[in-house]
Order: C-alpha cells, then sequence, then structure tokens
C-alpha cells in the first residue's frame, strides 16, 4: 500500500500564496475554496511511487488540467477555472468540482473537494402565511427562488393535509400551485415547505402557512 500527502498551493492568476501541508490518510478528502473569480489553483502531492489525478465530468466545463495530470514521488497538478458567471453577467451559484489522486496500486486515493464562491441558493415562500378560499378547489402560493429553470427541479416541496390533492412547481420556481377540496366545515390549516440541497450538502428550506377558510354558500 502506498501513501498520498497532498499540500494545497493556492495561486489565484499568477498570484502565489504561501504553502500548507497537510497529511492524508488512506481514502481521505479535503475541501478546497476559492473566490467566484477565474485564476489557477495548484495542488502538491507526495506519493510513495506513481500517481495520477482525474476530475469529474460536469467539472470540465469549467475546470481544466494545466500541465501533467501525473506524477511521481513529490509533484504537483494544477487546475485553471473560470469565473463563476451564468450568463455573463449574473453570478452562478456557488459549484464544486471533484479531483481524485490515487497511486498506481490503486490502494491509496486522496479526494479533493474544489468549492468555487457565488451565489448562494434562496428559496422562500414570499408570505409566511396564505389564506385560500374556501370555495376554490386550486390555490397559487408565491415562491422566491433564485435558482435557474436547471435547478427547479431540484426543489422538493410538500404540503400536508388530508384536504389536500396535490400540489406543483412552476417552471421558473416562482409558483406552488395546490390541488384541494372546497371546505364545507370549519377553517383548516396546512404547513407548505420547500427545501434545496446545493453541490456543497448544504440544504436551504422555508415554511409557509396555509389557512383556507369556510365555504362560503352561493
Amino acid at each position: 500500500m502506498k501513501n498520498i500527502i497532498m499540500f494545497l498551493a493556492a495561486a489565484l492568476i499568477a498570484v502565489c500564496a504561501c504553502q500548507k501541508q497537510v497529511p492524508v490518510t488512506k481514502d481521505s478528502q479535503q475541501i478546497v475554496y476559492a473566490t467566484a473569480e477565474a485564476g489557477v489553483h495548484s495542488f502538491g502531492v507526495t506519493a510513495d511511487g506513481s500517481w495520477s489525478v482525474t476530475m469529474d465530468e460536469a467539472s470540465k466545463e469549467w475546470c481544466e488540467f494545466v500541465g501533467p495530470d501525473y506524477g511521481s514521488g513529490m509533484g504537483a497538478f494544477s487546475v485553471k477555472y473560470k469565473a463563476n458567471m451564468s450568463d455573463g453577467v449574473r453570478r452562478g451559484l456557488r459549484r464544486q468540482a471533484i479531483f481524485t489522486v490515487i497511486t498506481d496500486d490503486k490502494f491509496t486515493s486522496v479526494t479533493v473537494l474544489f468549492r468555487q464562491g457565488g451565489l448562494t441558493p434562496n428559496v422562500e415562500f414570499k408570505e409566511e402565511k396564505y389564506t385560500l378560499d374556501g370555495n376554490s378547489v386550486e390555490s397559487v402560493i408565491a415562491v422566491n427562488t433564485n435558482l435557474s429553470v436547471y435547478e427547479v427541479p431540484q426543489i422538493r416541496c410538500s404540503v400536508n393535509g388530508n384536504w389536500i390533492n396535490d400540489y406543483r412547481l412552476s417552471i421558473n420556481g416562482a409558483e406552488l400551485t395546490i390541488s384541494h377540496t372546497a371546505n364545507s366545515g370549519a377553517s383548516r390549516e396546512a404547513i407548505a415547505e420547500i427545501s434545496f440541497t446545493d453541490c456543497w450538502g448544504e440544504t436551504f428550506s422555508d415554511t409557509a402557512q396555509i389557512v383556507q377558510s369556510v365555504k362560503v354558500s352561493e
């Protein structure tokens, strides 16, 4: 079994920072953070023998290796990354690349989670409480989010209450439509919840109180 020791040396564009040596045990994980601006980050590696590094496919859209992605003994690999922009103007959501360094005997590997700053995800109801018409069977409540249409499908929704038939979030995430029965009895309540877990593993959520008034006879 061969060991890997990684020491991370940050270099934003061409400005070098001091090196910090981080011992790494078998199948360990390191987290490295960078700002939303474009840059280059260098990773020093010390291993007992030859090693190589790979990155996950999704990260190749904004990261690329600069120079060799392999070495032997003490060496380094560098990654160039793009600025985190969603449309050239607006900041994109914070994101994560995964680099895996593995020795030639395949027994020892180090996973580096390279996290680039950006917008913090936001999902919340516009109001803390919504009052629904007792005569209606479908109601729409407003939602605030900075997620794109590609990320909205990852939002989880729930609305409790045995008088709730169904619910669905709009394509842009701005509205939650609730299908329910008309209310022929006393005022009743339910709780709506929305949540989103980003690539950093952090969950953002919000709840709202749903109250349906009594049906008005015609």
